[in-house]
This record gives structure tokens, sequence and C-alpha cells, in this order.
């Protein structure tokens, strides 16, 4: 198994001016966050406008979409759209790929765009990583997912894995469907995981959507929530990645200026 260094990602997902959108780009890039993501609802900022302002602002900052839906988009129409960040970036864009989160069916029927079965929504994302693969050879693909079809994707097509994993989860827990993962889709892939909580900070949509509170999370001993002490935190991390293989941690950006500290300790280590 690889040993991957640690990198960190901002989620950000809220409607803003470009001037909002370039002093958060220039923020997460002062305080050492890997990249600024950005993610694919019609309820969020759209994300390959948002990234285009944020490359303009930042010179160090990696910029992703977390997840693009695939089925929303022909391979050319996101090939294009990540020639064009790949270029305006200098390089810095990361393609996220996924088969449409829960509920994706309504963002598709408002955009006249067929949803389809979920075999269906795989052949897209495969279709799509095929073509970036083929025509952008220097644009890092990440592909999210936990199914054993899009793990193998993941495998042919991707440098990161984004694994789908509860946020209830355990290390061990974790531990166990990373191996699973490494087993079908490679040991060299890099394997990010997204931070619930810290201390007792949830992010809304995790309280008001699943019902989670950072109560239960620690009951679950959920490998998910940090306690907010940067050097329990750092060791947590550190766990995390030798038991599991994690590397790469994304996180709501509401929790980006509180963990700052422990993003610049671990950075690029």
């Amino acid at each position: 198994m690889t040993r991957h260094p640690f990198r960190f990602g901002a989620v950000v997902g809220r409607r803003a001016s470009a001037a909002s959108w370039a002093a958060t780009a220039r923020e997460l890039e002062q305080l050492g966050f890997s990249t600024l993501l950005v993610p694919d609802t019609l309820q969020t900022a759209s994300p390959l406008l948002a990234l285009s302002a944020a490359a303009t602002a930042t010179e160090r900052l990696h910029l992703g979409t977390w997840v693009l839906a695939a089925p929303l988009r022909s391979p050319a129409e996101t090939v294009r759209d990540a020639t064009t960040l790949h270029e305006l970036s200098g390089g810095r864009f990361e393609l996220g790929l996924g088969a449409g989160r829960p509920g994706g069916e309504h963002d598709a029927a408002r955009l006249g765009v067929e949803w389809g079965a979920p075999a269906r929504r795989v052949d897209a994302v495969e279709a799509t990583a095929a073509a970036a693969r083929a025509e952008l050879p220097d644009v890092p693909v990440v592909i999210a997912g936990s199914g054993d079809r899009m793990l193998r994707l993941a495998g042919a097509f991707a440098t990161t894995l984004a694994l789908a994993v509860p946020p209830t989860a355990s290390v061990d827990e974790v531990a166990a469907l990373t191996a699973r993962a490494r087993a079908r889709a490679g040991a060299d892939l890099e394997i990010a995981l997204q931070i619930a909580g810290v201390g007792d900070d949830l992010p809304e949509w995790l309280r008001l959507r699943l019902g989670l509170t950072p109560d239960g999370l620690r009951d679950a001993g959920a490998a998910a929530l940090l306690s907010g002490d940067d050097e329990r935190d750092a060791e947590h991390l550190e766990q995390l990645r030798e038991t599991a293989g994690v590397s790469y941690f994304t996180m709501s950006h509401e929790h980006a200026a509180r963990l700052g500290p422990l993003v610049g300790q671990l950075s690029g280590r």
C-alpha cells in the first residue's frame, strides 16, 4: 500500500460574489489547504463557474469538483470544461466524478436530462472518466463511490478514490472498507474521507438530513469526528493513515479556520 502525504480539502457550496469566492480561495491557500472543492447541485453555486473565479485569485491552491454528476453532462462537455479550468488554473484543476447523489433525479428532471437506472449512471461515469484520461492525461481524476464497479473504474481511471463511508464508521470499520476498496481498485490510489464534524460542531445538513448528533458520533467511535484538540486530532489522522490508508481529508468550509493549525501542521507530511 502506497503511503500518500496528507492533503486537506474544503467543500464550499454557497452562492456568493466573485470577490467572496476569491477571498475564500485565498484564505484556504494561506491556511495550507490543498484544494477548494465545490459540489454539483442546483441548490449550490455552479462548480465550474465558482472554480473559475477562485482560479484567478490563487497560485498554489488546487480546485476540484466534489463531485460532478456524470449523468447530467455529456463526456465532451465535461472534457471541454475541464480543459478550460486546467488552462485557467495553470494545471491546478482536479476532476471529481460520481454517478449522482441521492435525490439527484430531481436535478435531472429540472435540467431536462434523463437520470436513468444506476447501471446507466455508472456507464456515464465510465465514459466521462475514459474521455478525460484520454484527452487530459495531466488532470487528476477523483471518482466517488463504493460499489464494486465504481471501485474498478477508480482503479482504471482515477488518482483518488473518494470512498463513501458512513459518518458513524469507526476506525476499524473504515479500515475494512478501504481494504475492500484497494482489493478492487488497486493499492496505489489516494483515498479521501469526509470529516463529519469537529467537537460539537456538525454541518447543518448532517443534523437535518441524517439526524446525526455529536454525542451519537462519539458513542459510535466515529473516525470522521475530530475533537478540536490539534494534538489529539493529529494522532487520530496519523492512525487513520497507518491503519486505513486514508491521507486526503475533506471537510465543510465552516471548519476550515478552526482546523487551520492542524492543516498547516500535517499538509504534505
